[in-house]
């Protein structure tokens, strides 16, 4: 697996990273093996292959910081902004909008939540979006499930309720707020910072299938007017997000009758029609409810195959009476000159034509991906050198790096490498001016 690099000589392009198999952003094994003139760093040599990647990650956020931006996606998360009108709104057409927000970073490669301030509530413009909230009964929620596109990979993420939940679990033993935040966490795939002192996580957040994780689909945030409200945004093109499916599930004991469509329940009062049923030897795939008979009763759009009682899975993609509220899906954006809003991503700004918020300080909040897609030569030499000084620094006369009296010392190659490197870092860091 090699690192493709750009048809320009002067830019090198990278890939998703691997950092346990020593890829990154900015650099890579090979090209750290090469500057220190080294055998291929594996998973026998000291340091191992995963060891250096774990280096290089440290390393790119160290430039990053020096260069004052960064040339790989990072989400920026609900920065507030005010809002300020520019020109009258009658004169908005002739000039493309009523006013703009900059944001602190340049290069924003997507623009994930926009919520512009109504007078009573935040408004989201941007993005494909859907929420959850939790009421009464939240713990009785088994999984929450994100669906992409077309019946698409699907990423389960299953309650806990012992108080330790697993990475790929989000806890509801503590109660509403603490859950929604344990799901953000886990949605982001992220270490639960606001809720391991409860849970005792020491790791972050994890849902992958295969080697897709949720985090690349989807991003989500905890409502700032309501705490038990939790809102996901799909990181799919705008429309095409909202093609994506939020399930949530619970469970409770069924009994089936042979050939019949009654199926008794625990509590009907927690169902609704619609919802699909499964785990249930007895009822076909694709069986939902028809309608409710009663407090343990409800009718089937199919017949049992045989008579039994078993924990059966009830999923509802419209929320679930006294457990939890669900919106779905559905596409908000408008990011056009003549739309709600529109951007200059290389400037980092963000222009209101029609939908614009109140005049008013915090009216903004914005969510976003910025980053350059390319790295330039300059900054993949420069995290390679840092990446070089580490591992000398940490290096014990291995026999990786040998040291001999016809050489310079390993620690005059360390400050040399570390010099150079900062010295090209801070030529490449952004100043910004404003002119009115």
């Amino acid at each position: 697996m090699n690192m493709p690099v750009a048809s320009s000589p002067s830019d090198y392009t990278s890939i998703a990273p691997d950092y346990a198999n020593g890829f990154g952003f900015y650099t890579d094994v090979a090209a750290v093996a090469d500057m220190l003139q080294i055998p291929e760093f594996t998973d026998l040599t000291n340091p191992t292959e995963a060891q250096v990647g774990s280096i290089i990650k440290r390393v790119e956020g160290m430039v990053d910081d020096k260069a004052k931006r960064s040339y790989r996606p990072i989400i920026h998360e609900q920065e507030f902004h005010n809002f300020e009108f520019a020109r009258h709104p009658m004169h908005s057409y002739y000039g493309g909008y009523v006013g703009f927000i900059q944001l602190p970073q340049m290069k924003v490669r997507k623009i994930i939540s926009l919520r512009v301030w109504q007078g009573n509530k935040y408004e989201e413009i941007a993005s494909a979006q859907a929420s959850l909230e939790m009421l009464d009964n939240f713990r009785d929620l088994h999984s929450i499930t994100f669906e992409l596109p077309n019946s698409g990979t699907s990423f389960v993420a299953e309650a806990s309720t012992d108080g330790s939940p697993l990475t790929d679990e989000f806890e509801v033993a503590f109660g509403k707020k603490t859950a929604v935040a344990e799901l953000a966490h886990l949605v982001n795939e992220e270490f639960p910072s606001s809720t391991s002192q409860f849970t005792k996580g020491t790791a972050a957040k994890s849902l992958a299938v295969g080697n897709l994780t949720v985090s690349d689909y989807f991003y989500a945030q905890k409502d700032s007017e309501n705490s038990a409200n939790i809102l996901i945004s799909s990181l799919l093109p705008s429309d095409d997000g909202s093609d994506c499916v939020l399930k949530a599930s619970i469970q409770q004991s069924a009994t089936t009758v042979n050939a019949s469509a009654n199926l008794t329940v625990a509590d009907s009062s927690k169902l609704k029609v619609g919802m699909t049923l499964s785990g249930h030897s007895h009822i076909p795939a694709n069986t939902t409810i028809s309608s409710i008979t009663d407090a343990t009763t409800v009718v089937m759009s199919a017949t049992a195959s045989g008579a039994s009682a078993a924990t059966t899975t009830f999923t509802s993609t419209n929320g679930i009476p006294t457990v939890c509220g669900m919106v779905p899906f559905t596409d908000k954006n408008d990011m056009r000159r003549l739309g709600d809003y529109w951007t200059i991503g290389s400037e980092g700004r963000i222009f209101f034509l029609r939908e614009y918020p109140y005049h008013t300080q915090n009216s903004v909040v914005v969510t976003y991906i910025a980053g350059s897609s390319r790295v330039p030569a300059a900054i993949h030499e420069a995290a390679t050198k840092l990446v070089c000084a580490e591992i000398l620094r940490h290096d014990d006369q291995t026999i990786l790096i040998a040291e001999t009296g016809g050489n310079i010392s390993i620690k005059e190659k360390y400050d040399i490498l570390r010099k150079e490197a900062f010295e090209t870092l801070s030529g490449k860091s952004d100043i910004v001016y404003f002119l009115d």
